[in-house]
């Protein structure tokens, strides 16, 4: 599985599959020539009428999906010279003129290999423009998903995003980290609809929150208002951004801002083998950004060992061929795994197991493991948010 910056974004390479190096193309050069000549020397030796000249063509037909314009040009003359020699060397039918016959059959025969090699050109011109595009996505997606780090304060984390569009390297879900040296922050969050329009409200949000964590002495809330009013500004009449704003104190605390957006879930690191997820959920939910939200942070305790996964919707919502969703209770085990990144690695390839490789929605996820210390209880004068005990 090929990845793509944000600390390992997981993506296939889309579209038909092409026979991996020189090698193999060689083999299937050299299996359609056979082929084509197997026919020619069957129909030669059966002498079973001119009728079947016409099947030598499916030789370069095939060859036009897979392989290059030369090689398919070669193929189709090769089933072109076999194709008169079969025809030159059949005997006259008597009482049928022996020129129609001939050319119509020659001239089936010519059509087919010669579509067959304006195919295999068209395809070639298409495939190079498609890696043009590739290639401009790719640098979209390092514009917009700035690669996230694998360490932070009292923090390591683990990131991957899967666009659901075969073709895409982006969508419309935002998921950005600000590795300040204090409290880290990051955004995750998904954007009403699909397409260009969605990643250009997902690029608004990323940007504001980027410019807002960088404006010294704001507060998560601060942040996540400014955010709110870059949104409400860009966004249409029917569009609005789930998301969830979220700081890490390296003294153990956690702050979260939820707006409309799934919460994130917790792994404890004392809930033992059998031990499982937690929703981080806030005590009332704000509406998304651009709807006006009524933002109010919330504060939990993080130790030492804790995972926490932040997601997106696609991944809650996953299904597969039956129906059925995809349920973080059993990638429990996957979660625990010792490295961080193959965890993430195998939620992803659970994922995708579940759904059969094919996804509706695209998936962004971070999974994060604090290494600070237990957080100690703050003095009752204490002006910060009330906390929400684990």
């Amino acid at each position: 599985m090929r990845r793509f910056g944000v600390g390992g974004v997981a993506l296939d390479a889309s579209g038909p599959a092409q026979p991996s190096g020189v090698r193999g193309r060689q083999l299937i050069a050299l299996g359609l020539l056979l082929g084509i000549t197997g026919v020619a020397g069957a129909q030669y030796v059966s002498g079973h009428g001119l009728l079947p000249v016409a099947w030598l063509a499916v030789g370069p037909l095939l060859a036009s999906v897979i392989l290059s314009p030369r090689v398919t040009a070669a193929l189709a003359g090769w089933a072109l010279l076999l194709g008169i020699g079969l025809v030159l060397l059949e005997p006259p039918v008597p009482g049928l003129p022996r020129p129609g016959p001939v050319i119509s059959h020659l001239a089936v025969l010519l059509l087919l290999t010669a579509f067959a090699v304006a195919n295999a050109a068209l395809r070639t011109v298409a495939q190079r423009r498609l890696g043009q595009v590739r290639a401009v996505a790719r640098v979209a997606q390092s514009a917009l998903l700035r690669e996230v780090p694998a360490t932070v304060t009292a923090g390591r984390l683990a990131s991957r995003y899967v666009s659901a569009a075969a073709e895409a390297r982006v969508g419309g879900d935002l998921l950005e980290v600000v590795p300040d040296e204090a409290h880290p922050r990051w955004l995750i969050g998904d954007t009403r609809g699909k397409g260009l329009s969605a990643v250009r409200l997902a690029a608004v949000a990323m940007t504001s929150f980027r410019d807002a964590c960088a404006q010294p002495g704001l507060s998560l809330a601060e942040i996540a208002r400014v955010v709110d009013r870059s949104v409400s500004r860009a966004a249409g009449d029917e569009d609005f951004v789930t998301a969830v704003f979220a700081e890490l104190d390296p003294r153990g605390w956690l702050q979260l801002v939820i707006c409309g957006h799934p919460p994130p879930m917790l792994l404890a690191a004392d809930a033992g083998p059998g031990g499982g997820l937690r929703a981080l959920s806030p005590s009332a939910y704000a509406t998304p950004l651009g709807l006006r939200p009524d933002i109010k942070p919330e504060t939990f305790t993080v130790s030492s060992g804790d995972r926490l996964l932040f997601c997106t919707d696609g991944l809650l919502e996953a299904r597969d061929r039956a129906g059925r969703f995809f349920r973080l209770d059993d990638a429990v085990d996957m979660l625990r795994e010792p490295d961080l990144q193959a965890a993430a690695d195998g939620l992803l390839g659970r994922l995708l197991a579940h759904t059969g490789r094919r996804l509706d929605d695209d998936v962004a996820l971070l999974l994060l493991e604090a290494t600070t210390e237990p957080a100690r209880p703050r003095p009752a004068a204490s002006t910060a948010p009330a906390l929400a005990a684990i």
